[in-house]
């Protein structure tokens, strides 16, 4: 088989799961890592994996029990088989407390349901993205607890009950934001969800759609997104991606791997941006404990080695060169509060911070009148017929 026709395989790992307890103080943070190989790493190198986990007197490489004494004395073994693999890696943060942010405010602040919020200030992301941090600025563990026990209700009939209250004690904190537009638009928007909670849809009733509020699921759409670029960078199809058994979300991902990979190719253009739906195409999604597949055992020593630096422990050499070996070859989503401000000051600081010619100050100003003139017709409307803006023409 020639070079170009070998397929991707992609092995992953997970630590941080806590379920539906986002909570969990000492697991603030969600990670999924994978191996990435040109090829299936598992059948190259899967004898020689359980020979280096052997001199270290185990059946398999698993790195919290082997701990960095253990993993170090076979450290430079898994250094050559890495670097001869020329296996990449892929590792994917999601912050609890900024998802339960981006939650609430997709849930309340939805411009196609919310007729009080302008469709710029929820549609283009930028600007989605600088009001979802000033809503976390006044969440606090309260509320969140009340609205995250509400998304979970059984019934979307139930949990609609909790939006007025959460709503209303998030109003009386707006006073903590530093500007006032801020405080307008979002005032404004909690407003008329206090008024109108019917016209807000939760997606509670289905289980797989509960479990789409997991920190999980976001980290699985990285996953897959990541493994779509290397897809382009390498020119190559994504042939499997082999998870560690995890039985609570087996099927919820099973789903949402069919869904995406299954996905029509077409770009979707919307707000300037632009994005396909579909990643992973053609490629399949198998369960496997990670004692069967030593690419999970490397996803699970990239994972582990990247906590304990996190940590601040000091890696002895071998481990250190393990990771940075793993960090050179790796990409990494960061769904945080620190990573996606870092995103956007990449992309869009310029136009945040740098100079604006007084031509496109007053273009602006214009489009925000005529947004403003649409935003009380929108609620004007929805007064009279009940209809919500994303059901309109």
């Amino acid at each position: 088989m020639g070079g170009s026709k070998i397929p991707i395989h992609a092995y992953v790992d997970e630590s941080g799961n806590t379920g539906k307890n986002i909570f969990d103080k000492d697991q603030p943070d969600f990670f999924t890592a994978a191996l990435v190989s040109k090829g299936d790493f598992d059948a190259r190198y899967g004898a020689r994996i359980r020979a280096i986990a052997q001199n270290a007197g185990a059946t398999a490489i698993h790195a919290n029990e082997l701990g960095l004494g253990g993993l170090e004395k076979i450290a430079r073994d898994l250094y050559l088989l890495l670097e001869e693999s020329g296996a990449h890696f892929f590792l994917s943060r999601v912050e609890k407390k900024y998802l339960l942010a981006t939650k609430m405010f997709d849930v309340l602040f939805d411009s196609g349901e919310n007729a009080a919020i302008a469709w710029h200030n929820y549609n283009i992301r930028p600007l989605k993205i600088m009001l979802a941090f000033k809503l976390a600025a006044v969440i606090d563990e309260e509320i969140a607890r009340d609205f995250w026990k509400g998304l979970l209700q059984p019934k979307e009939e139930d949990a609609r009950k909790m939006l007025p209250g959460v709503c209303k004690a998030l109003k009386a904190r707006l006073h903590i934001l530093p500007d006032k537009r801020s405080k307008e638009v979002l005032g404004e928007g909690l407003d008329w969800v206090i008024k109108h909670p019917d016209a807000i849809h939760l997606l509670t009733e289905q289980k797989t759609a509960k479990q789409g509020h997991f920190p999980n699921l976001v980290a699985f759409a990285n996953l897959l997104d990541g493994l779509q670029k290397f897809s382009r960078l390498w020119k190559k199809k994504v042939a499997r991606i082999t998870r560690d058994e995890q039985n609570e979300f087996g099927n919820m991902l099973q789903t949402w791997h069919k869904m995406f990979s299954n996905a029509a190719p077409d770009i979707i253009e919307w707000a300037g941006e632009k994005y396909s739906i579909q990643m992973a195409p053609g490629s399949q999604f198998v369960i496997k404990s990670d004692h069967e597949s030593p690419g999970i055992q490397m996803a699970d020593v990239a994972l582990w080695l990247y906590g304990q630096m996190l940590k601040g422990k000091d890696l002895p050499p071998g481990c250190a060169s393990i990771l940075n070996l793993m960090l050179k070859r790796g990409w990494h989503n960061d769904f945080s509060f620190d990573g996606v401000e870092k995103q956007m000051m990449e992309k869009w600081g310029e136009v945040f911070f740098g100079p604006m010619p007084q031509e496109k100050l007053d273009d602006a100003k214009k489009m925000l009148e005529y947004a403003e003139a649409r935003r009380l017709e929108s609620m004007k409307q929805f007064e009279l017929d009940g209809e919500l803006p994303f059901m309109r023409g």
